[in-house]
């Protein structure tokens, strides 16, 4: 079922309420979205929100309970959007890596990517608003607004608009950096630092002295070969330090109908090291637009003296680059969170955060004091560890740990 609703603007008077001709739809079910098809495929720029893909995610995950998305109109015209979905989800509650207490909660999760059309302020409060009240009627413990940028108007009604009690508090902030490619590879080599530059070509001459013509780089992008690539990526990611902590790619039957829908929409782009006939790295992404999102990238511990994920992604860019000329400059989206080689290639960056709502309910309440003491606690100890230069160590520890190290084939003679 789908809805229209017509809410009052916070802080507004009744004449600018009137005035503003602001009314919102929420669709509830599957016929809905077709029917605001024209305008989602008008407004979809991030391959998160691509209604196809989206559909995709809601019609694999066994958690999914419905589509939940909210359409602002003025008038009669369509004027933004926030995509989202209502999830049987765990909300876990962590100190560091640690969780220590985990809570069933009936979430409605509102999409990275999902945010479209005119999100001024104005409108991002009518929004805010809307989302308040469904929490209030209809059986939901909380929102989630996945990966908001900071600042942004979006960022600033949810900072300001729920109520003290059930707004988020603590909510961790983390970088998202991108690179714009230039015309030419030697223009992007030239961007980079002489240390970085000198760091490449020597990890890469390392690599090729060591196994001579016994290097490869297969490039996937089409339906045909989309077997043989999950297998071989599926091969490297089991040695992964990420695949210990439960996390990166894993070809499950949602990963596989979700890369079977970017090849057959030629969005795919993947890319696997062989090394003397073994998969080594593998560096998936997809291009949306001007943009290539890297989704996935991991090696075999056994290679990380040549630093395999490096060479693998510097080729990949060089096809990048390559396939665009003579447009606009094309961007690669290396997603949220950093790592030093995001740092050492990215262009520009800003922050970014996951925000919480709470619903104004008995256990909403509950859940939001202990996300607001859980997040004050582990707010003071990422501060104190930062300080003293633990948390780097720890991690580091933990990826060694994690990984596995099976012995190299042979070098070429």
């Amino acid at each position: 079922m789908n809805t229209v609703e017509t809410l009052p603007i916070p802080d507004q008077s009744v004449s600018a309420r009137e005035e503003s001709g602001l009314r919102l739809r929420i669709i509830r079910d599957y016929a809905g979205i077709e029917e605001i098809r024209p305008i989602w495929t008008a407004w979809q720029s991030h391959p998160n929100a691509d209604i196809d893909f989206y559909l995709t995610i809601l019609r694999s995950r066994p958690e999914v309970l419905r589509p939940h998305v909210l359409v602002l109109y003025r008038g009669d015209a369509p004027e933004a959007m926030l995509i989202g979905r209502i999830d049987q989800a765990p909300l876990e509650f962590k100190l560091g890596y640690k969780t220590f207490f985990k809570s069933s909660v009936r979430q409605l999760t509102l999409i990275d990517g999902g945010r479209l059309g005119n999100l001024s302020l104005q409108n991002c409060q009518f929004l805010l608003h809307a989302i308040v009240n469904s929490l209030k009627r209809e059986d939901i413990d909380v929102a989630f607004l996945n990966n908001v940028r900071r600042f942004s108007p979006l960022y600033q009604a949810v900072k300001r608009l729920p109520g003290f009690f059930i707004r988020d508090h603590f909510q961790r902030s983390s970088i998202h950096r991108s690179t714009e490619l230039p015309p030419t590879i030697e223009d992007f080599y030239r961007g980079l630092s002489s240390k970085m530059r000198r760091h490449l070509m020597h990890q890469a001459r390392k690599l090729l002295s060591d196994f001579s013509e016994n290097v490869e780089v297969r490039t996937f992008c089409g339906v045909q070969d989309l077997d043989r690539m999950i297998q071989d990526v599926e091969q490297i990611a089991k040695r992964t330090y990420q695949r210990g902590l439960g996390v990166g790619f894993m070809a499950s039957p949602e990963m596989v109908k979700r890369l079977r829908l970017e090849a057959e929409k030629s969005w795919l782009r993947a890319r696997v090291l062989y090394i003397a006939g073994k998969p080594a790295a593998f560096f998936i992404c997809d291009r949306y637009g001007d943009t290539f999102h890297a989704n996935y990238m991991g090696y075999d511990a056994a290679y990380s003296k040549y630093s395999p994920g490096m060479y693998l992604v510097m080729k990949a860019i060089e096809d990048f680059v390559a396939e665009t000329p003579a447009r606009k400059p094309a961007e690669i989206d290396w997603g949220p969170g950093d790592a030093r080689y995001k740092e050492e290639l990215g262009t520009r960056d800003w922050q970014e955060a996951g925000l919480h709502i709470f619903a104004p309910t008995f256990e909403g309440l509950c859940l939001s004091a202990l996300w607001s003491s859980t997040g004050l606690v582990d707010g003071m100890a990422r501060r104190f560890l930062g300080t003293a230069g633990i948390i780097q160590v720890t991690k580091k520890f933990w990826r060694d740990r994690l990984r596995k190290s099976p012995r190299l084939p042979p070098k070429s003679e």
